[in-house]
């Protein structure tokens, strides 16, 4: 649904890449950033939605967890990057996972090295019970012998119809009628990842009888999770999915960052689903390492090089970056595939490795857009359109045609009205080269399908309030009776209005008009405007919603005014009147 307001610019992108459109010379000062607000709604496990959809855990696993983290982790970054100083951004997840949660607030605030502040939004929001957010917590990854590729390999092998005709294959190598099968090792199989139930993994569950740290840690390795006391225990092999980040601040970091001020909504307190929600307030600029490591993240994304666990570069030329990147499992593929909707030249570095240019400067087209979302961009109409609606409704020379734009797909339908900051800030700096467009603005002329018009566009009800100001022409002021009686669906005679509005009405010529409630011509925030159409048979039609109609009834009601009672001219007399 689009959003009536022409301050709005509705986009499409990925959250990573979205355009940063600062002037270079305030980069790094106080007025960098571009929005007060941002929110990072990312991508998570999903965990915290499992009342209302049980069947999350048939797709859950921890793997997936490490995989999002990079991806969580390089969005808030970017946020960070775009939020104006003095700005706030919005963490937040639907998972109770520390992994996608605390674990990407610390290092968010540690790459931020005090440009952002987390604050507890408690107070403000009274009756919200939340619980305070961790600042410790286990390191875990599933080992390869409990996957669901492991797990489904052994129920295959061992179904009643394998076990039969394993055995049959048995008896015929034994008789000689077979040769005997090939050793070799199949990958449920291989060293290490033989497949073994636990004891706890029952149907229905049973809780454990104690709950201290050895009892669980003894539980959670038997159900086939490897826990990791610190960074240096993990594997050279894992290091690329389990990263440092993962793992809980140290004391002295704890005390700083204050992650408990974060929240954590579990589904019990309030009878909702389970999210975590952390409130950063931007309170300087970030400094050039934190913009490095948000553009080494988002390289790593695109798989143009690898980045350790760590964040650092690894060594390695553009043949083997893209070689890593063709190699990526299945499971690494969330957080290293590159984004279908950007598309970067690339330059050498001083290594010889080919890196990304900073900004995409390109989109491609989105296949899985909606044709009624649009992706076209706004253009500026053809100026040949404007004399005959300049000249039909008297527009002055205030009247801003440069905020006029159309789709660019075809022939101008609407003409959408839209503000001057989002015409200077955004369009005018590109960023439509950048991002698909979903919408934005109001509409404010349609072309007409009635063939008795003067001009070929009429004025939309959406942003009557902001052509009226600039009308000389059609532009007819109504007391509240005839205003409400303006207010109907079908013909309206002019036998409903007064003897001198219904003058002011016959003397125009058929076609577009406003209609302006007495005493509120120049009051915009009210809009108690209506656009009408003057049919050249004494009647005219009212071009408001109906969901608007009501409203304006409900707002002359607010105003006092108290409909009397009159005959109304039935549709059937007009119909006759106008046979004849």
């Amino acid at each position: 649904r689009r959003l009536q307001s022409p301050a709005v610019f509705v986009t499409s992108a990925d959250g990573q890449f979205f355009p940063v459109l600062d002037e270079k010379n305030v980069r790094g000062t106080d007025k960098e950033g571009m929005f007060d607000r941002v929110l990072c709604d990312v991508p998570c496990s999903g965990d915290g939605t499992v009342r209302k959809n049980p069947g999350i855990w048939k797709q859950w696993n921890q793997l997936g967890a490490l995989a999002l983290h990079p991806l969580q982790l390089s969005i808030a970054l970017r946020g960070a990057r775009l939020a104006h100083v003095g700005g706030y951004v919005v963490y937040s997840t639907c998972s109770m996972n520390p992994t996608e949660n605390e674990s990407v607030v610390a290092e968010l605030l540690r790459i931020a090295d005090g440009a952002l502040e987390l604050e507890d939004p408690r107070e403000r929001m009274e009756g919200l019970i939340a619980r305070p957010g961790w600042s410790s917590w286990k390191v875990l990854r599933e080992d390869k012998s409990h996957t669901r590729r492991a797990r489904k390999n052994v129920d295959k092998k061992n179904n009643p119809k394998m076990l039969a005709k394993r055995k049959e294959w048995e008896e015929k190598v034994e008789k000689g009628e077979c040769p005997p099968p090939k050793e070799r090792k199949d990958d449920a199989e291989e060293e290490g990842e033989e497949f073994v139930p636990s004891p706890y993994d029952t149907l229905p569950y049973v809780p454990p009888t104690t709950w201290d740290e050895a009892t669980l840690s003894e539980r959670t390795n038997s159900l086939g999770f490897v826990e990791y006391a610190s960074y240096d225990d993990v594997e050279p092999e894992w290091r690329r999915r389990v990263r440092e980040s993962c793992f809980p601040p140290t004391e002295e970091e704890a005390k700083r960052f204050q992650l408990h001020k974060s929240l954590r909504c579990l589904p019990h307190d309030m009878d909702t689903g389970g999210f975590f929600v952390a409130l950063l307030k931007k309170v300087k600029p970030l400094s050039n390492a934190a913009t490095e490591r948000m553009q080494r993240m988002q390289k790593e994304s695109k798989g143009l090089f690898e980045v350790d666990a760590v964040g650092e570069k690894k060594s390695t030329d553009a043949a083997s970056n893209a070689g890593a990147a063709a190699d990526e499992t299945e499971e690494d593929a969330t957080m290293t595939e590159s984004s279908a909707a950007e598309q970067t030249d690339t330059t050498h570095n001083k290594e010889g490795a080919k890196l990304v240019s900073e900004e995409p400067i390109k989109k491609a087209p989105n296949k899985r857009m909606k044709a009624d979302l649009g992706n076209e961009n706004f253009i500026p109409p053809d100026p040949s359109l404007w004399a005959p609606i300049v000249d039909q409704f008297g527009f002055g020379d205030s009247f801003p045609k440069d905020q006029f734009f159309v789709r660019a797909s075809g022939e101008a339908k609407v003409l959408y009205f839209i503000s001057k900051s989002i015409k200077e800030d955004l369009i005018d700096r590109g960023i439509q080269d950048r991002v698909t467009v979903i919408n934005s603005g109001l509409k404010a002329f349609e072309r007409c399908s009635i063939q008795e018009a003067g001009a070929r566009y009429r004025i939309a009800q959406e942003a009557a309030q902001f052509v009226v100001p600039h009308m000389t022409k059609r532009f007819l002021v109504a007391k509240d009776d005839d205003f409400h009686a303006c207010i109907a669906d079908g013909f309206i005679h002019f036998d409903n209005f007064s003897e001198s509005f219904r003058s002011e009405v016959e003397a125009l010529e058929p076609g577009s008009f406003i209609v302006a409630l007495k005493g509120y011509e120049k009051d915009l925030a009210k809009k108690m405007f209506l656009v009408m159409w003057r049919r050249p048979n004494k009647v005219v039609q009212c071009f408001v919603a109906k969901v608007e109609m009501e409203g304006l009834f409900s707002k002359l009601r607010s105003l006092g005014y108290v409909q009397k009672e009159k005959p109304v001219v039935a549709d059937s007399e007009v119909v006759e009147e106008e046979s004849k």
